[in-house]
């Protein structure tokens, strides 16, 4: 599900009038795999933007709670949507969408209940203050599911990451840390290109 390389930039978009400059730095950083979050009023036509931008972006949708977030997921012909937990009304909508729902798990219940409504990737969230590595290695041993695959987010950045990176059953991993939200209001674009091309070296 994800292109080129395992990291995913989360973004938290205030202005929608940065999306533009926002996605060629981080495209031409090498940043192809974005999860922009429905967490601002202006997130939907920062999306729209960026969708329909030139660069093809694999682009999924985060922070999905409603039937109404993923009806516009659907609008826009993008394939993926990510949520911070495990709602079976979303689960059960999804399917029905053709939409690639990843649900946030963090614990064994989630889990399996996400892979019950059939979710082929699962959202470790939040990945640090879960426990990390070792809190997801005592998932999938209890899940007695080993090819489970994750994409991991929360409070990964350049210190904690390499332990997500060499783990087998982490597909992408999710940082905002990339173009964390003062980066994007103050247009530092030569800090967030400096840290995606740190990540994609690593």
């Amino acid at each position: 599900m994800l292109r080129d390389n395992k990291i995913i930039s989360v973004l938290t978009i205030q202005d929608y009038k940065k999306s533009l400059d926002l996605a060629k730095c981080l495209y031409d950083s090498g940043i192809t795999n974005l999860d922009i979050r429905l967490r601002t009023k202006q997130s939907k036509i920062a999306i729209e933007i960026i969708r329909n931008f030139k660069f093809q972006f694999n682009i999924g949708v985060g922070t999905v709670l409603t039937l109404e977030d993923l009806y516009f997921v659907k609008s826009l012909g993008i394939k993926y949507a990510y949520s911070p937990n495990t709602d079976v009304k979303i689960l059960n909508n999804a399917n029905k969408l053709d939409i690639q729902f990843i649900p946030g798990v963090s614990n064994i219940d989630d889990t399996i209940s996400a892979v019950k409504h059939s979710c082929k990737y699962l959202k470790y969230y939040p990945a640090e203050k879960s426990g990390g590595v070792s809190n997801l290695d005592s998932i999938i041993a209890n899940s007695k599911i080993k090819n489970l695959k994750f994409i991991a987010m929360g409070g990964i950045t350049s210190v904690n990451i390499k332990p997500y990176l060499k783990h087998k059953n982490i597909i992408g991993i999710g940082t905002s840390w990339i173009a964390d939200e003062s980066l994007i209001d103050s247009s530092d674009w030569k800090e967030i290109s400096n840290r995606a091309r740190l990540l994609l070296n690593l």
